[in-house]
């Protein structure tokens, strides 16, 4: 049995196609930065009445940029900063994964 293509341009789809999914599978099984996550974990236990945590994002690469986190040149997570804003709740066994905070 011979199989041919009449129209090429719908074979350079459906392989462009092809080519996108496995491109989004592979970007969507990277591990999370580990600062992320204890960061993200910490969140998820305290009260934060004001917002004041709500740049902090699950799926960001760099926690650098958010509210209250100090960074090192190196952009590793070097201190966690909440001077009077009404947060509340238990501090996160994951903060000891944050390996060079240096100030709370």
């Amino acid at each position: 049995m011979k199989i041919t293509m009449k129209n090429p341009s719908f074979l350079f789809s459906f392989v462009s196609f092809l080519l996108l999914c496995f491109s989004t599978c592979s970007l969507s099984s990277e591990p999370r930065n580990p600062e992320v996550e204890a960061l993200i974990n910490i969140k998820n236990d305290l009260h934060d009445p004001h917002g004041v945590l709500n740049n902090w994002d699950e799926f960001s690469v760099d926690p650098c940029s958010w509210t209250m986190i100090s960074c090192s040149p190196d952009n590793l997570v070097i201190g966690l900063g909440a001077p009077s804003q009404s947060l509340s709740g238990t501090l996160s066994g994951s903060i000891g994964n944050l390996t060079n905070l240096r100030q709370v």
